[in-house]
């Protein structure tokens, strides 16, 4: 997290491909979430 800018450079391309995969596993994760809530509260209402 603390690196300089210099270091930066080398790293950007993997850095987004990761920041990409992490997002789209959050999207994923935060989408299942709201099904299973939708789908207990119609269950157990």
């Amino acid at each position: 997290m603390g690196k300089s800018n210099k270091n930066r450079v080398t790293h950007t391309q993997r850095e987004e491909e990761q920041g990409k995969k992490v997002l789209r596993v959050m999207t994923v994760i935060a989408i299942l979430l709201i099904v299973i809530m939708l789908v207990a509260y119609t269950v157990w209402a």
